[in-house]
């Protein structure tokens, strides 16, 4: 049962197309539960059929549960030490994500030049970023960092693209990071 404060972003979700929302709520409040709820809306309307989630690679496996127990979606974890098994799966020149329709992926894992080409050419049509902050711009700008903003720049680039942005820490002050945002 979803808390009503809860509802809110999917109401909010729900009047925008495509969806393009930042979720910003402190730690525990369940930004997860918000954004599974907005998914999970999309994909019982019919308005999207696949669902990415990045996310740093130790919430992939909380990401997972969360979307299994209280959404019923069954995710693939997509990381350097699943990719291997996942591809085995897939005919020649398949993608892994043609082939699952729900993946959560980790965001330094795809943010590679050679990774983040393949995710974009197949991309669902629903991404969730969480830790959305770490996608952020501005000041002193690390490599990583940049990859990062680069790939969420990407997908939003897509205007068709539902895009849900996740964080808790939206602005540390600095105005900056948070306009690149």
């Amino acid at each position: 049962e979803p808390r009503p404060y809860q509802l809110t972003p999917l109401l909010m979700a729900l009047r925008l197309d495509p969806v393009r929302l930042l979720i910003a709520d402190d730690v525990g409040i369940g930004k997860t539960i918000e954004a599974g709820l907005i998914a999970r809306e999309l994909l019982d309307r019919g308005e999207v059929r696949r669902l990415a989630v990045l996310c740093p690679p130790p919430l992939a496996e909380q990401w997972q549960a969360e979307l299994r127990e209280k959404f019923h979606l069954d995710a693939e974890v997509v990381l350097p030490s699943t990719v291997t098994r996942l591809e085995r799966n897939a005919q020649m020149g398949e993608s892994l994500f043609d082939l699952y329709p729900y993946v959560i992926v980790s965001t330094d894992f795809i943010k590679s030049e050679r990774r983040r080409f393949e995710f974009l050419r197949t991309c669902p049509e629903l991404v969730i970023v969480d830790e959305a902050h770490t996608c952020a711009t501005g000041g002193t700008q690390r490599s990583t960092q940049h990859q990062r903003h680069q790939l969420v720049a990407d997908l939003a680039s897509e205007p068709n693209r539902h895009l849900v942005l996740v964080t808790a820490t939206a602005h540390s002050g600095n105005e900056g990071p948070f306009q690149s945002l």
